[in-house]
């Protein structure tokens, strides 16, 4: 059986790995009473749609399966992310896939160059915080295969709409007023996940990209910081301080 969710305090038992982290952050700036994201629970599991993607966390049971194979389907999900175990449970076969890591050790982070300054963007407005149109021509100055963004308007409503509420901090990376390296992170109360990670070619190799995920990690405080990413960039997180403890995979259901 599902639910839809109405009390936001019953989630914190799915605050565990990168997708429950991903939810509960959503709970946060949306609430449970939106289209712009809605959130179901079943028995041991927890489901948010947003746009036409699901995100599953917790654990399916063998006796759930076919219920929430139906009710996928039924509410029109184009793509599902979840571990491994569920999506075979549901019986789907994986489109894609990327490694999940947690920071086991402090990243080695040199000094800042001289004429860069980092800026954050959070809750409290400031005209030194970091704009959310720098960090999305980034982005797109930055895609390759496997890492591509949704169109400006979805990516900066939403965005913009998770920081005012405090479910997701940024931090960038400028020199005068251009921006070379960027992050966000999103927060649950135990958890943050690292996400939209992009460096200007030019900067590459020289810190800028480990300082910003630095000044997150410091915003982090004691919550446990996780990523997702492509199996290519395992060495590279890895030499940051990241160790790899789990797997995502999506499925495209249409």
């Amino acid at each position: 059986m599902l639910w839809a969710v109405t009390e936001p305090a019953r989630l914190l038992a799915y605050d565990h790995g990168a997708l429950g982290c991903s939810v509960i952050s959503s709970v946060t700036a949306y609430g449970t009473g939106t289209a712009a994201a809605r959130f179901w629970e079943g028995d041991g599991f927890l489901l948010r749609r947003q746009d036409e993607t699901a995100t599953l966390c917790g654990t399916v049971l063998p006796e759930s399966a076919e219920e929430l194979r139906e009710f996928l389907f039924y509410i029109g999900v184009q793509n599902l992310l979840a571990e491994p175990d569920n999506l075979k449970r549901l019986g789907f076969s994986p489109a894609s896939e990327g490694v999940e890591m947690e920071l086991c050790r402090p990243i080695p982070c040199p000094p800042l160059p001289a004429g860069f300054r980092m800026r954050l963007a959070g809750p409290v407005a400031s005209p030194a915080a970091m704009r959310l149109a720098d960090m999305y021509a980034l982005l797109c100055a930055c895609t390759r295969p496997g890492f591509s963004i949704p169109a400006f308007e979805p990516f900066y409503l939403d965005m913009s709409h998770r920081v005012r509420h405090g479910a997701v901090l940024a931090a960038g990376l400028y020199q005068n007023v251009r921006l070379y390296s960027c992050a966000a992170e999103a927060l649950s109360p135990k958890q943050a996940l690292l996400f939209a990670g992009a460096a200007a070619p030019e900067v590459r190799g020289r810190g800028a990209f480990a300082a910003v995920l630095a000044a997150l990690v410091k915003q982090a405080d004691v919550r446990r910081v996780l990523l997702l990413c492509g199996s290519q960039l395992q060495p590279h997180y890895e030499q940051m301080g990241f160790s790899a403890c789990g797997m995502c995979q999506k499925a495209c259901l249409k």
